[in-house]
């Protein structure tokens, strides 16, 4: 994701400064186009007066902000740091709390789509912040966003997501067990995908579990299936915290929780679908 936000960035002629996290790949290809790489957050974060965070969970962004090479320390006063890690809540507001002791604004703005949609600028992110803040996260987001919406405070873009990712991973663990069914009832699959398509019952993750299945779209829904139970176990934990009983929810994630415990944590999420 982070790759096609940076060259979404490159393209509006964004001067774009990067430190990589796992994958080299991303940043070879962004350093081809144009951006600077810088080997520790400290040194980029001397560079710059907007940071965007692209992180696997709430523990590397409190890493990235919080420790001695972090971008809190680093960071000069009236720098803006915006969050598009499916983060938890209460941490990103804890975070906003001590950047704004240190003169320093941190929002979130968690994204939906893919990565391939990023390097489009079709992104759309759930903003939460000041509403006075708004309108300069507005413009920036826009270079890689189709839609950016203000969802309130700071932490309620973040509660916005998990609800939103909830709904995405409730739908796809029933959808592989449909897909599971079908296949053991020796079902033909794009016979099922006809009469689904036809109904209400449609959904985006069921045909692209079928397409993925018929190898058409062997690449489709790129996030792991370790990631999506992350999301969704984040989810269950606010609805808990809230006092919301999601016991439909909570079956979805022990479903993607035992398939992590089988070793399919790094597979793709069709894959959830395969008998």
């Amino acid at each position: 994701m982070g790759t096609g936000i940076g060259i979404s960035l490159l393209r509006r002629q964004c001067e774009l400064y990067i430190k990589a996290n796992k994958n080299r790949c991303g940043a070879d290809r962004l350093t081809r186009a144009g951006a600077r790489e810088h080997t520790s957050i400290a040194e980029l974060a001397q560079h710059v007066g907007v940071v965007i965070l692209s992180l696997p969970s709430s523990r590397e962004v409190e890493a990235v902000c919080l420790e001695q090479d972090g971008l809190f320390v680093h960071m000069s006063q009236g720098g803006l740091i915006i969050d598009c890690t499916t983060s938890y809540p209460a941490s990103t507001i804890a975070l906003a709390k001590t950047a704004e002791k240190l003169g320093l604004s941190f929002i979130d703005a968690p994204v939906t789509r893919s990565p391939e949609q990023a390097e489009l600028g079709l992104l759309n992110a759930m903003v939460g912040s000041d509403p006075k803040l708004f309108p300069i996260v507005e413009r920036i987001l826009a270079a890689f966003c189709e839609t950016v919406m203000h969802a309130g405070d700071v932490g309620d873009g973040h509660k916005l997501k998990l609800v939103y990712n909830s709904m995405t991973m409730g739908i796809a663990a029933i959808a592989a067990e449909v897909c599971q069914f079908a296949n053991s009832l020796e079902m033909d699959l794009v016979t099922l995908r006809s009469l689904v398509g036809r109904g209400s019952t449609n959904s985006g993750i069921f045909q692209a579990f079928a397409a993925f299945l018929l190898g058409e779209k062997p690449d489709v829904l790129a996030i792991s299936i370790a990631n999506s139970a992350k999301d969704i176990e984040c989810a269950v934990r606010l609805a808990r915290e809230s006092a919301v009983s999601v016991p439909v929810l909570g079956a979805a994630a022990e479903k993607l929780n035992l398939s992590v415990a089988a070793g399919k944590g790094e597979l793709t999420l069709p894959h959830l679908a395969r008998s």
